[in-house]
Formats: C-alpha cells, structure tokens, sequence
C-alpha cells in the first residue's frame, strides 16, 4: 500500500501585471513625499484587502498611516465594529466609512486631525513652517481609493471605476488650508495563495473574472455565503451542504440560467461575483474578525 504523501499546499494564483510592479516602484518614490498615508481596504474582506508589500514598505519608510475600512454600507455593521476593535488592539489607527456618499472626511476627521498634529510637531521641531500634510492614497485595486480622495478634494478629481486598474498613474490633487492627496493605482499581491484568499478578492471586484478559475470561484463564493451566519436568501438552496459545484448547479436551474436544458455555469457564477460586488445581496463580510 502507497503511504500517504504530505498534504498538498493550497494553490497559488500568480496575479502581478507588469504595470503593478512599475506602479510599486513609483509608488515609493512617492512616499518619500508623503506625510500620512490611507491604506484603504475593503470592509466584506478585511484581511484579503490588506496588502503585505504595501505594508512592509511603509514600516521601512516609517510612515504614519490610517486603515480605511471602506464600503462599510456592504458589510454587516456588527462585524465592521469587531474589526475595527480588532485593528486597535493591533496598534492601527483606523476609521469606518462610505468614501462615495457624503462631504469631507467624514469619520476621519479625527484620526486625519491627530496625524496633522503629529506632522506639524515633528516639522517644528526640525525648524521648519507648518504646512499641509501630504497624504497618499494607497489600497489593492477596485476598494475605492480614487472615491476617497474625491471625497477628500471635495470635488471629482480623479477617474473611478468598478473594475480594477483604472487609475493607472499617480495624480496629486492639492486642497488648500487641508491637505495634498496622492491617488495611486491600485497593487495586488505577487501571488494569491490559495482559492479563499481569490474567492475573497474576485467577489469583490479586486481581480478580473476573466484572469481566474470563473466557475470554480464561483462555487466557492456561493458555499460560503449558504453556510454563512446570514445567508442571503436570494440563493437558498435545497441542500446546502452539497458540494459548491452542486450548489452552483442548483443555482443555475432556480435563476434558469440554461443552455439547452443544461446548467449556464459560467453565466450563473459571473451574475453571482457581480451580484454580490454590487452589494444586490445585501450587506455581507465574508471575513470575520479573530
């Protein structure tokens, strides 16, 4: 008898578009400039979102940063509070909020103030005027960093989008008596590891339908949203602890989506990534807090 091997390693995704690695490059050179820094992730995949080359690249440079949980109107409010409780006790400064609705920063006010005041100190004691703080802007793709800083300008100042990479190049957009804001585009990992961390991205719009495994993905997201604490019920299913290509299935022939009598699994697994993008089922986190 074969002895049993060691267990297979979870699959990697290899997803670094060449203008990713050169938007990296310029984007330290950029933080050399910058005073603070928004690292915007998105609040259904808090953990997903987080990016650990951006991350390690600010604690090389030393920069002073706030964790944006944007998209808080998609996830449940009850677990946005424990991961931002979470967060602290990890020593982040971080804030909650909808960077598409509203006027000004809104529930970073306070923390962007504290940062303000820190940078001025610091300037005074070198010897140097105050001045407005320059903040950069950074995130992996689609979380709405170019929504925040046309919230901060107060004004659309940068292009936006709901697919990933559409700001493609740095734009500084200077608010008189506030702030400097660099937008920057939109970086993701070197690689995925594994089909949870891509499920988590591809739902939310962080990667292309058309670079992943669509209806593998797909299966997986409607797995984890039927066995979740709050299934929406848009997507019941008889049995929902099936197997997720069964689920996806069964999800084909209760929206009809048939090619000659035959379950449309591509079609049935892209409505539901968009689907659940767009929040049409309702607000969701697939990522709970530790």
């Amino acid at each position: 008898m074969k002895e049993p091997g060691p267990p297979k390693a979870p699959r990697a995704f290899s997803w670094f578009p060449g203008h990713m690695r050169k938007a990296l490059r310029r984007l330290e050179e950029s933080l050399t400039l910058a005073d603070i820094v928004l690292m915007v992730l998105d609040s259904r995949i808090p953990a997903s979102s987080r990016q650990p080359e951006l991350e390690e690249m600010l604690r090389r440079k030393g920069k002073d940063s706030l964790l944006v949980l944007n998209k808080s109107d998609l996830a449940e409010k009850s677990e946005t509070e424990r991961w931002l409780a979470c967060m602290r006790r990890e020593g982040h400064q971080v804030a909650a909020m909808q960077a598409v609705t509203g006027r000004g920063a809104g529930p970073l006010e306070k923390p962007l103030e504290k940062l303000r005041q820190a940078v001025h100190a610091r300037r005074k004691k070198r010897g140097l005027l105050p001045r407005d703080p320059r903040l950069v802007v950074v995130g992996i793709p689609n979380v709405g960093k170019s929504s925040l800083l046309n919230r901060l300008a107060g004004a659309t100042r940068a292009r936006t989008g709901a697919r990933p990479g559409v700001t493609r190049g740095n734009q500084w957009v200077a608010v008189p008596g506030k702030w400097q804001i660099l937008d920057s585009p939109g970086i993701l990992y070197p690689r995925i590891e594994g089909e949870e961390i891509l499920t988590s991205l591809a739902a939310v719009s962080c990667v292309s339908l058309d670079a992943i495994p669509l209806e593998r993905v797909g299966a997986l997201l409607l797995q984890r949203l039927i066995r979740g604490n709050h299934p929406p019920q848009s997507l019941y299913v008889e049995d929902p602890e099936a197997e997720p290509e069964a689920l996806l299935r069964a999800l084909a022939r209760r929206k009809n989506f048939l090619v000659n009598a035959q379950e449309d699994l591509p079609r049935t697994a892209r409505w539901l990534l968009q689907s659940f993008a767009k929040g049409d089922l309702g607000a969701v986190t697939l990522e709970t807090a530790p």
